[in-house]
């Protein structure tokens, strides 16, 4: 559920947002925000080894294992879920065709989201194309040490927000509900820590995660966390989400300054026209509101979301209220649109950035 400013519910903010992230990713591999992990040092021991599947055992010799194993002094490095919670995990066609992206949480449940959309697919109920979707949760087994760089996790439970299979008309579109991309097909998934050796990673992963020539890569590492469906050689990159809400909201609170630069100094702008500017200055902060939450949806618990949305109800009553009377001041006059739109951007900017210092508590 996103929460938007006028209601709660809603769908497509998400589509937008996947479909900028999928052409970024396009033809590089997108970077993290944590450092390389540190892979060399100490022996892997015997019983951990024993635990991983023989087969993927045999993928890795023994003497890379142990010459990449991480270093973290006397104690033996341990991947936990809280390594991984906070980022966003991308399987996408590289060019903003379709995309899976889901968010590990710190108790190995997670959550996330499948589009690809075919716009030339049309009817005479759905002029406006044909979308393939789903919104999906689940958990993941504890990690497995498989090697120095490699862990191994069982994917215990995946289950569809809408029945598989079934489809409605929305807006002219035809949403058709199916299952994600690089999620089924296996019960299984590995993880390959920041600083893995490239060269001693599967093609199928690397080709998927911006690799695309594997005899160009020498003594290279993995600049981010890679999950990767084995069987179905599907490879995810991961990145820190917080760094593109944080660009937005830079682009929002620059593009909104030049919307009000025009309204409050341009003398030719009609009442009209002011009225125009006031509303997009809402739609800016508001989109960004509605990006930022679907973040913190998926990083945050259900016990701590709850809560959050009850709070977010009622500063959406309050928002509401604020800008009527902001706008009832006028009588109805012309001017009670623009001076709507202005308390309602501003408690909207102010909203934003308290959900942001939320966020950055991961």
């Amino acid at each position: 559920m996103i929460i938007r400013n006028r209601t709660i519910g809603g769908k497509g903010v998400w589509l937008l947002s996947a479909c900028m992230l999928a052409l970024s990713l396009a033809g590089c591999a997108p970077k993290a925000s944590t450092e390389p992990v540190r892979i060399e040092g100490e022996k892997i021991p015997e019983e951990t080894r024993a635990e991983a599947p023989e087969e993927i055992r045999a993928e890795v010799p023994e003497d890379a294992a142990k010459e990449t194993q991480t270093q973290t002094g006397e104690e033996e490095y341990k991947l936990t879920f809280s390594d991984l919670a906070g980022l966003s995990f991308y399987f996408s066609s590289g060019v903003g065709g379709w995309a899976t992206e889901l968010m590990i949480r710190k108790d190995g449940s997670f959550s996330g989201e499948f589009f690809d959309g075919e716009m030339g697919v049309t009817g005479e109920d759905y002029p406006n194309g044909t979308m393939y979707q789903s919104n999906f949760s689940g958990r993941f087994s504890q990690p497995v040490q498989v090697n120095g760089y490699t862990w191994s996790m069982g994917l215990e439970e995946l289950k569809y927000e809408q029945e598989l299979g079934t489809e409605e008309i929305e807006d002219g579109m035809r949403i058709c509900y199916s299952d994600a991309y690089g999620l089924e097909g296996t019960q299984e998934f590995l993880i390959y820590l920041p600083g893995s050796p490239l060269e001693e990673l599967p093609e199928g992963f690397l080709s998927w995660v911006g690799y695309y020539d594997p005899a160009d890569i020498q003594d290279g590492r993995l600049p981010f966390y890679g999950l990767y469906n084995r069987e179905q050689e599907c490879g995810f990159s991961s990145f820190d989400p917080a760094d593109g809400i944080e660009s937005q909201i830079a682009y929002t609170e620059e593009t909104a300054a030049a919307l009000e630069e025009a309204l409050y100094n341009d003398e030719m702008l009609t009442q009209t026209e002011m009225n125009q500017k006031a509303a997009e200055i809402y739609e800016l902060w508001d989109t960004t509101l509605n990006e930022l939450w679907k973040v913190l949806r998926q990083v945050k618990d259900e016990t701590f979301m709850e809560q959050l949305t009850q709070e977010q109800r009622q500063w959406i009553a309050r928002k509401e209220e604020a800008a009527a009377q902001a706008g009832g001041e006028y009588e109805g006059g012309t001017a009670s649109g623009m001076s709507y739109g202005l308390q309602a951007a501003q408690m909207t900017r102010e909203r934003v950035y308290e959900l942001w210092e939320i966020l950055k508590q991961k």
